[in-house]
C-alpha cells in the first residue's frame, strides 16, 4: 500500500482530490461566518464568553475520541486513534498538566477567573450542539466500515479545531504578548491539528490530521460509496459546530 494517498493512479487521486474540494469548500463556510469577520472586534468579556462555552465542547474530545475506538475495524488506524487520545494525558506519572488543564491556563491568561470558568455552563444552544455532536459520533461508530469514525475524529476534532482556533489567534496574540505569556493550549493545538490534504496526508506526518488523513485517504480511494459518505458526514459535522456559533450573532 503507498504511503501517499495518491500514489495509485488517477482514478485513486480523483477521489482523493474530490475529496480535498469538498472539505476546503466546507472550511470556507466556516472561516466566512460573521462571528470570525467580527472577532477582532469582539469586546474581551464577549468574547470570553465564546470561549467558555466552547470549552464545553473540547472536553467532549475524550468521549468523542473513545466512541471513536469502539467503531474502529481496522488495527492500524485503532492504534493511531488510541495514540492522539493519550497525548491528551502526556504524563502518565500525573506531573504533567493535561491539555484539558491547559486550556483552563490559556482561559486564565487571557483574563478569565477561575470563578467564571468554574461558574460557566452550557447555554441551550451549547447543549445542543453537545448532543448532535455525541449523535454524530455514535450514528458513525455504528456504521459500517471505518470511513464515517475516521471522518468525524479527523474533521470534528482536528482540522475544524485548527482552523477555528487559526481563528481565534487574530484577536488572542495580543492578549498573550500584553500578558507576557504564552499559549499552552490554543495556538499549539491550531498548529498540531493543522489540515494537511488527503491528497497529502502520511503515516509519517507530524500533525493528527495527517497521519488520519492516510488512513482516511486509503478508504476513499477504494469506491465512489466512501467519498459520498465522506461528503455527508463533513456536511454534517460542520452544520453542528455552525449551529455553535450562531449562538454568539445578534
Amino acid at each position: 500500500m503507498a504511503d501517499r494517498a495518491g500514489a495509485d493512479g488517477p482514478e485513486v487521486r480523483h477521489r482523493v482530490l474530490s475529496a480535498d474540494g469538498v472539505e476546503a469548500e466546507l472550511l470556507s463556510q466556516l472561516t466566512a461566518h460573521p462571528l470570525f469577520a467580527a472577532v477582532e472586534r469582539l469586546e474581551r468579556a464577549a468574547f470570553l464568553e465564546v470561549l467558555l462555552q466552547r470549552r464545553f465542547l473540547s472536553l467532549l474530545f475524550p468521549v468523542v475520541y473513545d466512541v471513536g475506538i469502539d467503531g474502529l475495524d481496522g488495527e492500524a488506524a485503532g492504534r493511531l486513534v488510541r495514540e492522539i487520545l493519550r497525548e491528551e494525558y502526556p504524563d502518565a506519572t500525573g506531573a504533567t498538566p493535561s491539555h484539558r488543564e491547559d486550556l483552563v491556563a490559556d482561559l486564565l491568561a487571557l483574563g478569565a477567573t477561575r470563578e467564571q470558568i468554574l461558574g460557566a455552563r452550557p447555554t441551550a444552544a451549547t447543549t445542543a450542539v453537545i448532543e448532535q455532536t455525541l449523535a454524530l459520533m455514535l450514528d458513525a461508530a455504528a456504521t459500517p466500515g471505518d470511513t464515517a469514525v475516521l471522518t468525524v475524529l479527523r474533521f470534528w476534532g482536528e482540522v475544524l479545531v485548527s482552523v477555528e482556533y487559526g481563528e481565534f489567534w487574530r484577536r488572542m496574540a495580543g492578549a498573550f504578548a500584553a500578558a507576557g505569556a504564552t499559549s499552552r493550549f490554543y495556538h499549539p493545538h491550531h498548529h498540531h491539528d493543522g489540515r494537511e490534504p488527503l491528497a497529502a496526508a502520511s503515516e509519517r506526518s507530524s500533525t493528527h490530521s495527517g497521519r488520519l488523513g492516510a488512513c482516511l485517504a486509503r478508504l476513499l480511494i477504494q469506491d465512489d460509496a466512501a467519498l459520498v459518505q465522506f461528503a455527508r458526514v463533513e456536511q454534517a459535522v460542520l452544520a453542528t459546530r455552525m449551529c455553535f456559533y450562531d449562538q454568539f450573532v445578534v
